[in-house]
């Protein structure tokens, strides 16, 4: 039996980069879901883990706030992380609540980092270093130009 070729289909988006960055952020993310599954987490609990790591004391709405997330959907990824022991609130103000990990969550937020740099050197591993950081700082210019127009 002879194998039937197909030919490739022709992509009309290709040489646009939103759909290239969709592209590729739709992969990224299936990548780290599946990296993180391990630690019972996905990608969204894991940065709100470390965000809250790296701001100890921090409101649940100013976490929420600095990762462009609605209160509605933060207040159950807050939920979580509390009732599996890594994040505790304290009372930062004596009518608001500051969050802090517990050093169970602290313990796990290095574990994440971690499975987060592995998760980047595979991704971007076809990217020379001076590409990686070329990509990352154009990136981070159009992610502060689009959130400043909105």
């Amino acid at each position: 039996m002879s194998e039937i070729r197909e030919e490739a289909l022709v992509e009309p988006l290709e040489k646009f980069l939103g759909y290239q960055l969709r592209r590729v952020s739709a992969a990224s993310m299936a990548h780290l879901a599946n990296a993180l599954s391990a630690q019972n987490l996905s990608p969204t609990l894991g940065t709100v883990l470390l965000m809250i790591e790296a701001n100890p004391g921090a409101t649940q709405a100013r976490i929420g706030r600095a990762l462009a997330m609605q209160r509605a959907n933060i207040a159950p990824l807050i939920a979580r992380l509390e009732h599996d022991g890594l994040i505790a609130r304290k009372v930062s103000d004596g009518r608001s609540f500051g969050l802090a990990c517990t050093p169970k969550g602290e313990a796990l937020g290095q574990s994440v980092r971690q499975t987060m740099a592995d998760h980047e050197a595979e991704l971007f591993g076809a990217l020379t270093q001076n590409e990686q950081e070329q990509l990352l700082d154009l990136l981070i210019k159009m992610r502060r130009s689009v959130t400043a127009a909105s």
